[in-house]
This record gives C-alpha cells, sequence and structure tokens, in this order.
C-alpha cells in the first residue's frame, strides 16, 4: 500500500465521526493549567487552596486516580487530597511521617488533543531530608481548559520510606520517649496511632464515633492492621488511616470511617486484579491523531507493514 494509499484511508476512518477527543481547549489553557498547578501545589500555597475546598482548576464532576491510594470524583474530594492533606501535614506540630511538597520541575512532557502527559520531579521536604520524587501524569482537559481527568504514579514509591524512616528515628524516639534502638516501623506506627486517635477524638464524635475509646483505637492501629508502606496507602493499613486523619477537621462526616476499624470505602483490602483492570475512567487516555480510535490506528499499522514487505 503506498502514501497516498494509507492517507485515504485515514481520511475514510475520521470522515467517519469517530473521534477519541472530549474537549478541545488550547494548548495555552493547558500549558496555563499545569504552570498554575506548579505554583499550587507547593508548601505553604496549598493551605489557601485547601480552605477553598474546592480547587477551580478541576471540573465539578472531576475523576483522579493516584496509584499509591485510590481514585477520587468529584473537586471536593480531589482537592482534598491533593491539598488539603498536605497542609495538614505541614503544620503538624509533631514529626510528620508524610513531606510536603515544596516546588517542582517538568522534566518530560507530551501534549496531544486534550490530554498533557508530564513528568514532574517535586522536591519534598521530609523534615529530616529534602529529597525528590518523580510523579508521572496524565492530565485530560474539557472545553474550558479543566481538568476533567487525572492519573498520577508515584515512581519508586517503595524507595521512600525505607530511605527517610530511619532519619526520623532521632525525632521520633524523643517525641515518644522511647530508646533510640526502637524499631523504626514501631516508632512510624506508634506516632500515626497517636496522631490518628487524638483526631479520632477531636472530630469523629456522636455520630461519627468510630472506636469506644481513644485506647481502643491506638490498640487496633498499633496491633490490628500492619502500618504499611507508601504504596499501601489505599489499603487496610495504618499509613492510609494517618493520611486520612490529615483530612478530618474539614469533612469529619466524609473522613472518620476511613480512620475506623472498617477503613470506610477508602483504606481496605484490594484486590490485585480489580485495582489493574479497574481504573474507575468513564474516558480512556487515548488521543491519536485526527480522532483515530487504537483499532484504526493498529489497522494503519498493519497496512503500513504490509507496503513494506511488497505485500
Amino acid at each position: 500500500m503506498n502514501y497516498l494509499a494509507v492517507l485515504s484511508v485515514v481520511f475514510a476512518l475520521t470522515s467517519t465521526g469517530v473521534t477519541g477527543v472530549l474537549g478541545n481547549p488550547t494548548i495555552a489553557q493547558m500549558m496555563g493549567f499545569l504552570k498554575q498547578y506548579n505554583t499550587d501545589w507547593s508548601f505553604p500555597r496549598v493551605i489557601d487552596i485547601a480552605n477553598t475546598v474546592n480547587y477551580s482548576a478541576l471540573d465539578p464532576d472531576v475523576v483522579g486516580r493516584v496509584d499509591i491510594t485510590n481514585t477520587f470524583v468529584g473537586a471536593e474530594l480531589n482537592t482534598e487530597y491533593l491539598f488539603g492533606m498536605f497542609s495538614s501535614f505541614g503544620n503538624d506540630s509533631h514529626t510528620s511521617l508524610i513531606g510536603v511538597p515544596l516546588n517542582q520541575t517538568i522534566s518530560q512532557l507530551v501534549v496531544q488533543g486534550n490530554t498533557i502527559f508530564t513528568s514532574l520531579i517535586v522536591t519534598f521536604n521530609w523534615t529530616v531530608e529534602i529529597i525528590p520524587v518523580q510523579f508521572n501524569v496524565a492530565f485530560m482537559f474539557n472545553d474550558a481548559g479543566k481538568v476533567i481527568e487525572y492519573d498520577a504514579v508515584l515512581v519508586r514509591s517503595s524507595w521512600i520510606l525505607p530511605l527517610v524512616l530511619p532519619k526520623m528515628v532521632p525525632r521520633l524516639a524523643e517525641e515518644l520517649g522511647l530508646p533510640v534502638t526502637t524499631d523504626p516501623t514501631f516508632l512510624a506506627t506508634k506516632r500515626a496511632a497517636l496522631d490518628i486517635c487524638a483526631g479520632h477524638e477531636q472530630f469523629c464524635t456522636g455520630s461519627l464515633t468510630q472506636y469506644n475509646s481513644t485506647d481502643a483505637c491506638i490498640e487496633f492501629i498499633m496491633n490490628q492492621v500492619p502500618f504499611g508502606d507508601i504504596w499501601q496507602a489505599g489499603q487496610n493499613t495504618g499509613i492510609c488511616r494517618y493520611l486520612h486523619a490529615a483530612m478530618l477537621s474539614r469533612r469529619p462526616a466524609v473522613h472518620c470511617p476511613h480512620i475506623g476499624p472498617t477503613g470506610g470505602d477508602m483504606c481496605t483490602e484490594k484486590s490485585y486484579f480489580d485495582v489493574v483492570l479497574n481504573d474507575g475512567f468513564s474516558r480512556k487516555f487515548i488521543d491519536l491523531p485526527g480522532g483515530l480510535t487504537v483499532e484504526q490506528a493498529l489497522h494503519l499499522a498493519d497496512n503500513t507493514s504490509c507496503s513494506k514487505t511488497g505485500e
């Protein structure tokens, strides 16, 4: 098949009205978002955004997924997870087990149709050390240039706690009145239990109560669930409940169940297969030139391959 024949196939496919593009934002709108987000997702700016409980750059029905946690639906919930959580950790009176973003650099960027694919190197302050972390993110936009979906992956997440936790030991041991020879994971679990259960006592009252007492809460966090690693921040772990405790003050009705024994709809056991095969997105991050579907593009590739072999 010659080049003109390939073009005719493209025209035939695209003229059917099949399109993978939901919105038609301008590149200025999309890059404007990325520039603003790079400013907003930094401490202490996250505090101002968190107080709005509704980040204006997000569509009201936005769906966002962060691989180490969960899939979040709606602007309010996504604002809490992107900004509210870090605003609390940055103001923690005790040693925070989670760092806060300071600034970020774009290391890779592809813009196609209504989608940005980017790799961000984010400088995080973990109190005991400043470290770079890498987020690979896909952002999808509507006609107004607002984010309707995003999919974020924290690259090499399993390296982070082993890197920073040993350096937290002296501070945690001093705060908790324990020897510096205490196991680092025990120290982290104890710090998390005290913070989670203090938040429960303050915000989860009346019908929102999850534990019969603070002692029962501490016992559960310390002994009934594993503390977990950062990549398990959306599972039935102590670290998942620790993340949600940071959001109790703004919307306790939403987050009190997440720190309780059941984990609500966030801190629960998840099937590997369900997580991999069900991404929660109604629109896929597929945006090919001419609005082609994957099948149509592969058909073009097949035809082009045939021409190379002389068939």
